[in-house]
């Protein structure tokens, strides 16, 4: 799932959680039309997103557009973390 470039830890966007920032390095699907939709919402290779809002559906940010997405088209793209959020209190406790 994860992968090392240039000691940049790699995911997928699926993968982050709320407050994260990700630059996307590579959309991984062979579909033309979903690669079309998102490449029409912004979502190509260098583009910053953040994310609003983890889980099924993630909400993310680009710019000033936010998207909702589905949690397996989001596991299609990959991205390189900027920024990462650390686990909340309650997160930490219960182990998630």
């Amino acid at each position: 799932m994860n992968r090392c470039t240039d000691d940049i830890p790699t995911t997928s966007l699926a993968a982050l959680r709320d407050g994260d920032r990700a630059l996307i390095v590579d959309i991984g699907t062979s579909d033309p039309k979903l690669g079309a939709k998102l490449a029409a919402r912004g979502l190509v290779p260098g583009v910053e997103v953040g994310i609003l809002r983890g889980g099924d559906p993630i909400l993310l940010s680009i710019d000033d557009a936010r998207w909702g997405m589905n949690r397996n088209d989001a596991g299609l793209v990959h991205v390189n973390i900027i920024k990462q959020t650390g686990k909340s209190f309650l997160n930490r406790l219960w182990g998630r």
